[in-house]
């Protein structure tokens, strides 16, 4: 069950409470004396009657909060809400005629009236009508759907200035510390070109090979995690190079990686950083050195969300690893923050494979 069929099914129930209560209330203290006249309570019809009440009081406001409102009266289209509310209200007191005349049929009333009570309605020793006009009743909770619907709206829009406020805040904290850092990723740069220059000169080929892809690393570090969204393209380049970086440890055909790519990479944009810590951590827990090791990752872009999924063999002991850490826990935060609804992520840890599931929609 969604969060958005939970709400919807939490205010239904309180608008049920809430009425029971409010006829429970109008029900004590006249014994059988109370009516939606000639619905009664010696025969039961009223509880039909007042359930018939509630279902399209009930419907007239949803729909009216969950229907009419966002896609008509939101999009400024005036004219077609004001015809969908007279076609709502109308049917809506078309079926509880219909009803009406249905309960009558069912309960032989009011023929049967004074067979119940002994006396027609208005020589009732006493009595209290709860009756309440289709319109009149139908009308006010149409009213009362748009002061709640103002409210939902209200609390939305606080919500969301919270998370934008919450986001700015992290962006600053982030530029603070990045500009704090980056000098020594530039010196770290500069000096791997003079290290490079070396190497290539000793023909150690090897250690050129390790630098060429450490300083491509470093220059997405620089250039690229600042942007606040790049193709899915930079960030599988930076993957890849990050995967050729961590087998220069093994020997050939030690650790395979499969990875497999799929859809629009080039023009599917991603927040930097999103997917590399999940591949940090496979070869941090899925790798040990003198034993052959797997590691799959798969990225999809599928009508404009990705897909992606990163499965491991456990090579460490149970109490060495914990699939977590301040990687992990630092995308979690940042999935919340820029695509909040947005992402379904899901860790599984059965002992022997770490599993990592990643969608991301309305990219």
């Amino acid at each position: 069950m969604t969060k958005d069929i939970k709400i919807v099914f939490f205010e239904v129930l309180i608008m049920v409470v809430l009425y029971i209560l409010l006829i429970y209330s109008s029900l004590q203290g006249a014994d059988d004396y109370v009516f939606v006249y000639p619905f009664n309570l010696k025969d039961g019809s009223i509880y039909w009657s007042l359930f018939f009440s509630v279902f399209f009081s009930g419907l007239i406001f949803f729909s009216n909060i969950y229907y009419a409102i966002p896609k008509y009266l939101k999009q400024k289209q005036v004219n077609k809400y004001i015809l969908c509310i007279i076609l709502l209200f109308f049917g809506i007191l078309g079926g509880e005629f219909l009803g009406n005349i249905a309960l009558r049929a069912i309960y032989n009333l009011p023929e049967n009236f004074e067979a119940l009570y002994g006396s027609d309605f208005d020589h009732l020793p006493k009595r209290r009508n709860l009756d309440i006009p289709n319109v009149i009743r139908n009308s006010v909770f149409l009213a009362l759907s748009f002061g709640y619907r103002y409210l939902k709206d209200w609390k939305q829009i606080m919500e969301e200035r919270t998370r934008q406020q919450t986001i700015l805040a992290e962006k600053w904290k982030v530029e603070l510390n990045y500009l704090k850092s980056q000098v020594n990723p530039h010196f770290l740069f500069n000096n791997l070109n003079n290290i490079y220059a070396i190497t290539k000169r000793n023909n150690d080929t090897e250690a050129s090979e390790a630098i060429t892809r450490l300083s491509s690393l470093t220059r997405f570090m620089l250039y690229d995690s600042s942007s606040k969204y790049i193709p899915v393209a930079k960030e599988i380049k930076y993957i890849q190079d990050y995967i050729e970086m961590q087998q220069l440890r093994f020997a050939d055909g030690e650790v395979i990686v499969n990875l497999k790519m799929e859809g629009d990479i080039e023009q599917t944009n991603i927040s930097p950083f999103m997917l590399i810590p999940f591949v940090e951590n496979a070869f941090k827990y899925g790798v040990k050195i003198h034993e052959n090791s797997i590691i799959r990752i798969e990225i999809k872009i599928i009508n404009g969300s990705l897909f992606f999924n990163v499965r491991n063999k456990i090579q460490l002991s149970k109490n060495n690893h914990v699939y977590s850490g301040i990687g992990i826990a630092n995308v979690k935060k940042r999935l919340e923050l820029v695509y909040p609804n947005n992402f379904d992520l899901s860790i599984n840890n059965d002992e022997e494979y770490f599993d990592v599931k990643l969608r991301i929609d309305n990219l």
